[in-house]
């Protein structure tokens, strides 16, 4: 066993050995799985790393940690899943902190005898963690009406790779250097320090949640579709259009909020939509929130695109690759396409990301094999923003220790 490894021994719980396959990436794995139950551990499993010079990366519940370019280094995995307790929870306020490694799922279930609830519903709940979805900014079909994690995010305390322990945001006095950290670490990737509290404004749950289904007779149908969808009285809070290899496309419209609210919005949208729509259970709409990630596609991208062009991206994706299969926040502009069997080569994935450009857009390669991820890169070009992201990861973690190379540009 390395020094290393015996250092962290001193300071929290790890596991070494044949255990550490299953924290496995891209090929590397990693020679220590640190389980740190505290924001001092996790400072104190740093301070080991920092001294030691050896990289490693943040794990939550692992559905996304796959999405990224490969590491330059990996000699460690922090599992944050020990960090999972209740903080402080104000229901007359709508506040409620928790740490970073609690599973989304927990957290409403400690929200709902109030009545309440985070309005984010990221895919798999019993596996995501609330610092896993906000430092990679996901979020399911109901981001239609409530957002982006970061939108309900109003403080976080987080340990930077340098060994400082800081807090920022709402009722905070100070942000760190002026920063305005809650925004800064939602979308982070893990790449500029780890997150152990977050805290959050809830809402109250809606009376009734309803969600409709329609099949649609082709898609050339789709920019008049989103036209009359855009009705300035009509308000959604999730419309998913999903094309399945074995019942073509569909789309998904959830309505929320009072019983009579919601019937009138129904009607609403039976006017504007030549459709026939019908109710689908919970159960259903909790299908479409997991499909993508519970499917065994080993090529999948996901397409962000201005939300008016949304219908032009998916007849151009459908043409060209017929053989896939996609959902698509429709209002939101984010497409996801993944191939289960006939599988694109770079050039097709390389005039994915163009076309996306040319959009207004751009495409991340979410999951391929690593040979490929390396041809076409995972995340494509930002832009002029890069040499500000640079300094923001040198500021933040000078020693490159959390994560090199995964994030865009090789950060």
């Amino acid at each position: 066993m390395s020094a290393i490894s015996e250092e962290l021994k001193r300071v929290t719980a790890v596991i070494t050995g044949q255990q550490c396959a299953a924290y496995a990436l891209d090929g590397l794995v990693p020679e220590a799985v640190v389980q740190p139950a505290s924001t001092d551990e996790v400072r104190a499993v740093l301070d080991v790393c920092r001294a030691y010079g050896e990289a490693g990366s943040v794990w939550g519940g692992g559905t996304h940690i796959g999405i990224g370019n490969p590491m330059l280094s990996y000699q460690w995995a922090m599992d944050m899943r020990a960090l999972s307790r209740l903080i402080d929870y104000s229901p007359g306020d709508l506040v409620v902190t928790v740490e970073a490694g609690m599973s989304l799922n927990a957290l409403q279930n400690l929200l709902r005898p109030h009545r309440q609830w985070l309005p984010i519903d990221a895919p798999l709940p019993d596996r995501q963690t609330v610092g896993g979805i906000v430092a990679s900014a996901g979020a399911g079909p109901r981001r239609h009406r409530y957002g982006l994690p970061r939108e309900w995010l109003l403080a976080v305390r987080a340990v930077l790779p340098r060994g400082e322990v800081v807090k920022a945001g709402v009722g905070v006095v100070k942000n760190v250097a002026g920063y305005d950290l809650p925004r800064l670490f939602a979308g982070s990737w893990g790449t500029l320090g780890v997150l152990t509290e977050l805290t959050f404004k809830v809402a109250p749950l809606p009376e009734v949640s309803c969600a409709y289904r329609s099949s649609l007779y082709h898609i050339d149908m789709l920019p008049e579709l989103y036209h009359a969808l855009s009705h300035p009285l009509l308000q959604p809070e999730m419309l998913e259009v999903v094309c399945e290899s074995e019942t073509g496309w569909s789309i998904i419209c959830g309505l929320a909020g009072f019983e009579e609210d919601v019937r009138w919005q129904f009607d609403l949208l039976r006017q504007q939509t030549p459709l026939e729509w019908e109710q689908i259970s919970p159960e259903q709409v909790e299908v479409y929130r997991d499909r993508y990630l519970l499917v065994d596609a080993p090529y999948r991208c996901r397409c962000v695109v201005p939300p008016a062009r949304t219908p032009e991206m998916l007849i151009e994706l459908s043409q060209r690759f017929p053989e896939a299969e996609m959902q698509a926040h429709f209002g939101a502009g984010v497409v996801r396409i993944w191939w289960r069997n006939a599988y694109p080569d770079v050039p097709a994935l390389q005039r994915l990301r163009e076309r996306a450009r040319r959009l207004g857009g751009f495409c991340v390669l979410e999951s391929a094999p690593t040979e490929v991820k390396r041809s076409v890169g995972v995340w494509g070009d930002v832009g002029g923003s890069v040499a500000v992201m640079r300094r923001l990861k040198k500021g933040f973690d000078p020693q490159n220790i959390l994560a090199p190379g995964r994030f865009v540009e090789g950060l």
